[in-house]
């Protein structure tokens, strides 16, 4: 996953030495329904992959959650254990590639979330990699929600040849405009988006379309460990 992390290392750099934050520091309204909708207790520890600076994360470690939270970018997860000290909350902050986080991580856990994660994988043989290992980090039963960009009805690809050039993108919370390293991103509709799910080992409980301020339209859904 080079490629995706020199995109991610350097715009979060650049945005850092701004004084800014990338992403807001509001929490995703997504994961506190998931979070009340399967009552998970503070004693549980919870895994979140993808963590970027950390918002989510350090939001549940101050309502008294135990979180580790996992992002490829050194970059971020040194903003992460900035942030957490000054917020004065313990997170367990991990760099890793999380397709092969299991490599990595000797351990299985019963709740794990990721947000706006899945949408920059374009490929499907890099897609099925980041399900799979997922899958094979929670124990038995364990519990996943998944949220990503999309409608479930439009199907698009960016040009991985391409995405991850140099380009103008407007900073939604200072209004500054920035030339940074590009993502790449896929849209895949409910019907792809369930298959490969499900051939990643995971029973479906509910599939949302839901809108937040981060991501817009996303695609909410909560799986059980097969």
């Amino acid at each position: 996953m080079k490629k995706y992390y020199n995109a991610y290392e350097e715009r979060y750099k650049k945005i850092h030495e701004e004084g800014l934050l990338w992403a807001s520091k509001n929490p995703t309204p997504e994961l506190i329904n998931w979070i009340d909708y399967y009552n998970i207790s503070i004693d549980d520890d919870i895994c979140e992959i993808g963590c970027g600076e950390g918002r989510d994360a350090l939001y549940l470690a101050e309502h008294g959650y135990k979180l580790t939270g996992i992002d490829i970018s050194e970059e971020a997860i040194r903003k992460c254990g900035e942030l957490s000290k000054e917020r004065k909350v313990h997170v367990n902050w991990i760099v890793s590639d999380a397709l092969y986080l299991n490599k990595k991580l000797n351990r299985q856990y019963d709740w794990i979330y990721s947000v706006g994660t899945l949408h920059m994988l374009v490929e499907d043989k890099d897609r099925q990699q980041f399900l799979k290992t997922i899958n094979s980090l929670l124990k038995p039963r364990g519990k996943f929600l998944l949220i990503n960009m999309g409608n479930g009805e439009v199907e698009r690809k960016s040009d991985v040849s391409k995405a991850f050039e140099l380009q103008e993108r407007n900073h939604t919370i200072s209004g500054k405009t920035f030339e940074v390293a590009g993502t790449s991103y896929r849209a895949i509709n409910w019907e792809n988006h369930k298959k490969e799910l499900e051939d990643a080992g995971f029973i479906i409980e509910k599939m949302l379309n839901t809108r937040n301020e981060e991501y817009f339209k996303c695609m909410t859904v909560y799986l059980t460990k097969d």
